[in-house]
């Protein structure tokens, strides 16, 4: 088999966001300004949307340095011809003097179910110069419960592990002018029309809660139908819905939740040329079979017998007379609401680096790249064959993945690589394709094995990318090779980790662990567009919560485990918080804040009922070991000496956040209230923690994470502060410069080393290559980030990715609007690029709601040179090193700006250049700059 240059593939991939968005940059002619990225709900042009008053936002792009909104002025129209000709008749916003472009809400008349409609944006610059963007367009989808007609339908008998397939005839008379399709299912489905698949979504929907929420797709099906015989189809998967332990496959914990049959609801809404509608619906009329899969389990696996397909049953072809009448299912009891997120696709294909055959029958390859998916086979062989086909991480039971040689076998050491395949059983004598529908896993290696031992006549093998299709958002490259491996592995582990919501893990568990999810969060932000995943994983997290106010540490709880403690549950409040800030969105505060304040007083009560109800401000050991955790897989231990430690902090952040939340919606007596609390948490978390004649925390010896969280939450008295900080160093030295953190401590390490001006120890800790450090996992052949440091479990975790936040805000130098510099949603950027001693180069960009920010150094033993952009609408603040000498001339395309010690005017876009301490500060209106350091 030929060996594709794979390394070459992926870096390329990596680099392209940076490279697309400074060609982006540049693309447009000299002195023009443009209105682009136009977007509803953070989503181009979409296909259902539900809420009657969306939000529009866009972003201005221009080469001229100093652009900036002055007014806007939004026009929406059922009508494109009407639109293009300046109206707006559905609403129009008239002139609106602000220089918002983020998250302005539609205010018109009541929008419409199952209607298009057209949108675009005018605004005058400060300038004095008129942009129109172009049209953008948005459908809604069935605004009230009314509009749905047809009902939830399934089999008559109970379905276990098989996946029946259901069908339905209907005539269409007329000439069809639009065609909408609205489906969803409690489990997966696929839907077809006339024998061809409706979309490119995979595991849909989203798994929610089905009792409390469930998602539904919208499709334009007008090309897919025609006058006359028709045929809607549906496959339909057990997902979430229907999870059973079945002997011999795998299964996590008591096998799931088993809400009983799944099954699904269709509607399509026809319009005529003629003005005439027809709605046609899943009904007792439709009919089913069994399919050929005969077996679907999202923890193990899918068998597909091909001897049992039904050609053409989702088309006029056959005769059905003998299928079965499909009954009326009882409501899963959920709303229907529109799956507003990028749905879960195929995004990508991987060949197989290397390939060897085993044994006689026995095939085995190596994608080069741990992914979370399943496999694509083009096989030819004899009838009734069956082939089994695995995945795995590792091979021959060892901890670390290597590259495959001949001798070499999959590792079956995990159930969850050993009992989780997919059997096909051949029709034999031709070229067959199949892919798994249903399931999905994480694996590198693939084994193929025939039944009977027999060679097989073809067989080509692909590793199929499965995920929400987030949009890439940021990029990452540096002259440190490591950095980038670590950066690249940190994307494949945060893909691997997002279907639906944010997973632990693509196999073992596959759950919504609350806590991985926020620590991991910033860092995704970074990398990719969240906003829309958030909004729907915070839904899941409103619909999960207890009565008494408990956030589970899962969200939704219908899959994995429900380990964790009081970091779990915070996300509910942070990820909000945070939300806010990078995306100036306070909506999402106020759609949450009654359920927010729930949980805290969920947590007031807490503290004040755990197995020390006589410290009414700490959170004590609650619930047993598993509901109480602090930290997680530090370096050879699963969890913190002192859980109360963790969960006493967070309560304290929580408080403190959501006094800030209520501040900002208005809330004063919240706001004072809990302000009020979070003072008292710190007073009785340093009387309980804190030793003054050793500066630890919780322990008698340092552990790393405690003292992170002690200064990240601004817990140290003034007095205190450097001798805690102290510790953390004194620490790290200790232990050869590697850190002692779990996921916890990790998120804050690398922000608290760079704050207390230690930048060339961050810099030594991140890119060590021994036991325990993300050097020490790709120095043997990983590919993502692992669950623990020493390799023994899983090999796809997105937690410890937080440290990817360093790299962009640190070392690039773009900090987020949470370091109190950038202001919310970036229409203030400020830049200050850390230069750690060894590394000579770092490019990155940042896609942010006010446009892209690129911010690339390099420096030599006399320069620096530093190229940045800040986005059009949007100032900024350059903090430039000074490396060298202290007297520096500073020049911008070649133009003087600093020479000394005396700001230079005169270069358009720089307002003013100042001197403090070893940093020169520029400061910029929007647009791009190139910028040089030179000794004097």
């Amino acid at each position: 088999m030929n060996k594709p240059n794979f390394s070459c593939f992926t870096q390329k991939w990596i680099l392209y966001p940076l490279i697309l968005s400074v060609l982006f940059l540049t693309g447009c002619s000299s002195g023009e300004v443009q209105l682009t990225d136009l977007r509803c709900e953070y989503l181009k042009n979409p296909v259902g949307i539900d809420k009657q008053h969306p939000r529009f936002s866009w972003k201005i792009l221009s080469e001229e340095r100093g652009v900036y909104q002055q007014s806007y002025s939004i026009f929406v129209d059922e009508s494109l011809e009407e639109l293009e000709q300046g109206k707006g008749k559905q609403w129009q916003s008239g002139q609106v003097e602000s220089g918002q472009t983020v998250n302005v809400a539609y205010q018109g008349a009541p929008l419409k179910s199952n209607q298009t409609y057209y949108w675009r944006v005018r605004v005058q610059t400060k300038q004095g110069k008129t942009c129109w963007s172009e049209p953008a367009t948005l459908h809604t989808g069935l605004m009230d419960a009314e509009d749905w007609q047809a009902q939830w339908i399934t089999t008559r008998e109970d379905i276990a592990d098989a996946s029946p397939i259901f069908r339905k005839e209907f005539h269409i008379e007329k000439k069809v002018k639009q065609a909408y399709a609205f489906v969803t299912a409690c489990g997966f489905y696929e839907f077809l029309l006339n024998g061809q698949k409706v979309g490119d979504h995979v595991l849909d929907p989203a798994v929610t809660d089905y009792r409390k929420t469930i998602l539904y797709s919208t499709y334009n099906v007008t090309d897919f139908l025609q006058e006359g015989a028709n045929v809607s189809g549906v496959m339909l998967g057990n997902g979430a819905c229907n999870l059973r332990q079945t002997e011999g496959r795998y299964s996590w914990g008591n096998g799931g939740s088993r809400l009983g049959n799944p099954c699904f609801i269709v509607q399509l809404n026809l319009t005529f040329e003629d003005g005439s509608q027809q709605v046609l619906v899943s009904d007792d009329s439709w009919k089913y079979a069994p399919g050929p899969i005969t077996f679907n389990n999202i923890y193990g696996g899918e068998d597909y017998n091909a001897l049992l397909e039904v050609d053409g049953w989702a088309t006029d072809e056959i005769n059905a007379e003998n299928w079965s009448l499909a009954r009326i299912a009882e409501a899963p009891g959920g709303k229907l609401v529109a799956q507003s997120l990028p749905p879960i696709q195929v995004t990508q294909t991987i060949l197989p680096i290397t390939a060897t055959q085993v044994a006689d029958g026995v095939y085995l390859f190596d994608l080069g790249q741990n992914i979370a998916g399943w496999w694509r086979l083009e096989v030819r062989g004899k009838k009734g064959q069956t082939i089994r086909v695995r995945g795995s991480e590792t091979l021959n039971d060892e901890l670390f993945p290597k590259p495959l040689e001949a001798g070499d076998r999959l590792s079956e050491k995990f159930r969850y690589h050993a009992q989780n395949w997919t059997d096909y059983t051949l029709k034999g004598g031709e070229d067959e394709t199949y892919e798994p529908r249903f399931f999905y896993t994480g694996f590198r290696y693939i084994e193929v094995a025939t039944n009977d031992g027999s060679t097989l006549d073809k067989l080509k093998v692909e590793g199929r990318v499965v995920r929400s299709a987030l949009e890439r958002n940021g990029s990452f490259t540096s002259s440190d090779s490591l950095l980038n491996q670590i950066h690249e592995a940190g994307l494949w582990s945060q893909m691997g980790n997002t279907v639906g919501y944010p997973t632990d893990c693509p196999h073992r568990e596959k759950g919504a662990y609350n806590g991985d999810g926020q620590v991991i969060a910033e860092t995704s932000i970074h990398d990719f567009q969240m906003a829309p995943f958030f909004y729907k994983w915070l839904n899941d997290m409103r619909d999960a919560q207890e009565e008494n106010g408990r956030i589970p540490n899962t969200s939704p709880t219908l899959i994995g485990g429900m380990g964790g403690g009081v970091a779990w549950g915070s996300a509910y409040i942070l990820i909000p918080y945070w939300m806010n800030y990078y995306y100036n969105d306070a909506q999402i505060l106020e759609e949450h804040y009654p359920a927010m304040k729930k949980y805290l007083e969920y947590l007031i009560e807490l503290a004040q009922t755990d197995s020390n109800p006589e410290e009414p401000y700490i959170i004590n050991d609650f619930l047993g070991y598993w509901y109480s955790l602090g930290e997680w897989c530090a370096p050879g231990q699963r969890d913190g000496p002192n859980h109360p430690v963790v969960n006493t902090f967070y309560f304290y952040y929580n408080a403190k956040l959501f006094s800030e939340i209520a501040q900002l919606l208005g809330n004063t007596d919240d706001a004072q209230r809990f302000a009020g609390l979070s003072d008292t948490i710190k007073q009785a978390f340093n009387q309980k923690f804190f030793h003054p004649k050793t500066a630890l925390y919780g322990t008698d010896s340092t552990y790393q994470t405690y003292q992170l969280l002690a200064l990240h939450g601004n817990l140290v008295s003034e007095q205190y502060k450097e001798d805690v900080f102290r510790t953390i160093v004194d620490d790290l030295h200790a232990r050869n410069k590697h850190l002692n953190t779990g996921i916890i401590g990790t998120k804050y390490l690398w922000p608290i080393l760079e704050q207390g001006n230690q930048t060339d120890l961050a810099y030594e800790v991140a890119t060590q290559k021994t036991y325990p450090s993300f050097g020490y996992w790709l120095e043997n052949h990983s590919t993502t980030l692992l669950e623990d440091f020493e390799g023994e479990n899983s090999h796809n975790h997105q937690m410890f990715g937080s440290v990817v936040e360093y790299f962009y805000k640190y070392l690039a130098g773009i900090q987020s609007p949470l370091e109190g510099n950038t202001s919310k949603g970036y229409r203030h950027v400020y830049l200050s690029p850390s230069v750690p001693e060894g590394l000579t180069h770092v490019g990155a960009s940042q896609e942010t709601v006010a446009g892209t920010i690129v911010s690339s150094w390099e420096k030599s033993s006399n320069q620096f040179r530093y190229q940045v952009t800040i986005p059009a609408n949007s100032t900024g603040t350059v903090a430039l090193p000074i490396t060298g000498s202290e007297e520096m001339r500073v020049t911008e395309s070649q133009s003087l700006i600093w020479e000394n010690g005396n700001y230079q005017p005169g270069v358009e876009g720089i307002r003013k250049v100042t001197k403090t301490g070893n940093k020169i500060f520029v400061e910029l209106e929007s647009g791009s700059y190139h910028f040089e350091l030179s000794g004097q």
